[in-house]
């Protein structure tokens, strides 16, 4: 029996050193020197505190991974669980570590820098010692606007009009944040509906700043590989590669589109994208029922809402026009969402926009 013991305690020592050494490996191969620098050193102005957690203490927090949260989007996979007593939300990477590990340090030092706006998903931290590392969030929800909006993953939840008007302001408050908040502007490259949870409050709070680049010092435009989501993705950037403030204002607007009109994308029937199922309904109907989802329409808001709507969708076809110069900057946009949310009073009247709108639709064939 004393020999059985202790050759129990020689394999489990073996076990126990094999894994640590596997942990600090996965560490060191995740960036861990990099994120390590980075962590310590973002400057006076953005010292916000971003742990490094054990794989241990992410295990037992989502218990063994079993607590999977009803979030899925393109190479993450999201859990719920609960750390120190706090609910969290663990996003494990998934595809190539050389891609994941560049994208993980990029969305770790630009997400810390935006975690004390009210409109982006807190991030507590990661932990690098699993094969694919993993950022903690601080639990929020897990109603993604996609889901919401498409009824998808059994979300019980619907918007009001006024709450997409309000999460439409939102998001671009955040993305005026990260064009003209800092030393040079960041462009986010993947604004969509994926990216954006709803918490239980009904607050947006934008997350997956990994695919974010910054501008050169004094310029206002980069060139890069092309990386976004197929339909989000500005026209112009990905014939040229060429990455400007613009770029998020054309994926903005599509996102504008979906919250109008409430349809995927890439619908089952046979408009192949949102701009197609615009053009149908513009050659179809002068009528402006036609491009609103019939949940809005539903709610019988009268003649300041409709205001509200066609100033919107003006305001939003600008934003998705090919040619860059068309399109107005993130700032003004947001500008323009938070007049048209707060004075709908100061409004055109209805009808007076309509042929500037149908012109603008029909610019997009």
């Amino acid at each position: 029996m004393h020999i059985f013991m202790r050759k129990f305690r020689i394999k489990r020592n073996f076990f126990q050193k094999s894994e640590k050494k596997k942990k600090e490996e996965h560490y060191w191969k995740n960036g861990g020197a990099l994120l390590t620098d980075l962590i310590t050193t973002f400057g006076p102005r953005y010292k916000i505190p971003i742990r490094h957690f054990s794989a241990e203490e992410i295990i037992s927090a989502t218990n063994g991974f079993r607590e999977r949260a009803d979030i899925y989007t393109f190479h993450r996979r999201m859990y719920s669980g609960f750390l120190e007593d706090r609910p969290i939300l663990v996003s494990k990477c998934e595809g190539d570590r050389s891609i994941i590990v560049e994208r993980l340090i990029r969305s770790v030092t630009i997400n810390s820098q935006m975690s004390h706006h009210k409109n982006v998903l807190k991030l507590m931290g990661c932990c690098l010692e699993f094969e694919h590392p993993a950022l903690i969030y601080d639990f929020c929800g897990t109603d993604l606007l996609s889901d919401i909006l498409h009824d998808e993953s059994n979300c019980r939840r619907s918007l009001s009009w006024t709450s997409r008007l309000r999460i439409a302001s939102e998001i671009a408050s955040v993305i005026a944040y990260l064009h003209n908040a800092f030393p040079t502007p960041i462009i986010f490259r993947n604004i969509n509906p994926n990216n954006v949870i709803i918490d239980q409050h009904g607050v947006a709070k934008l997350f997956g700043f990994s695919l974010s680049i910054s501008l050169p010092p004094g310029k206002l435009q980069v060139e890069d590989n092309v990386y976004g989501t197929i339909g989000y993705l500005d026209p112009a950037y990905f014939l040229s590669g060429i990455v400007t403030q613009k770029t998020d204002v054309y994926s903005f607007g599509v996102l504008l589109l979906q919250l109008l009109t409430g349809r995927k994308l890439f619908g089952e029937d046979h408009h192949t994208t949102i701009f197609e199922f615009l053009n149908f309904c513009i050659d179809d109907t002068a009528e402006l029922d036609g491009l609103v989802d019939p949940k809005i329409l539903g709610e019988g808001g009268g003649v300041e809402q409709m205001k509200q709507i066609q100033a919107y969708q003006h305001l939003a076809l600008r934003c998705v026009l090919h040619d860059q110069e068309d399109r107005p900057f993130i700032v003004d946009v947001a500008k323009e969402l938070r007049k048209i949310e707060r004075y709908s009073h100061q409004l055109p009247p209805l009808g007076s926009t309509w042929n500037t709108i149908c012109s603008l639709m029909r610019a997009l064939k």
